[in-house]
């Protein structure tokens, strides 16, 4: 089964604190709940997500989709299909 990941480290020790992963299946049951313009209210950060949906809804992707560092919060998130 294919899961959607969602893992968070310590940006200087690389140590994991926190994860979390969700079938792929069940997050395209929510996304065909949401309305059409669902994306147009991400203006930010609309490319990080339509990036984030595209590599969930293709089948054949597995791996890293987004690695986002937060050095501030010495926070590292990485987003990934397995």
């Amino acid at each position: 089964m294919r899961m959607f990941k969602i893992e968070t480290f310590s940006h200087d020790s690389g140590e994991l604190i926190d994860s979390m992963s969700v079938p792929t299946a069940l997050v395209k049951s929510i996304l065909t709940l949401l309305p059409k313009k669902f994306m147009s209210k991400f203006d930010e950060n609309g490319d990080q997500l339509e990036v984030l949906l595209s590599a969930v809804l293709n089948p054949d992707y597995n791996g890293v989709i987004l690695d986002l560092v937060d050095v501030a919060d010495n926070e590292r998130v990485v987003f990934s299909v397995t």
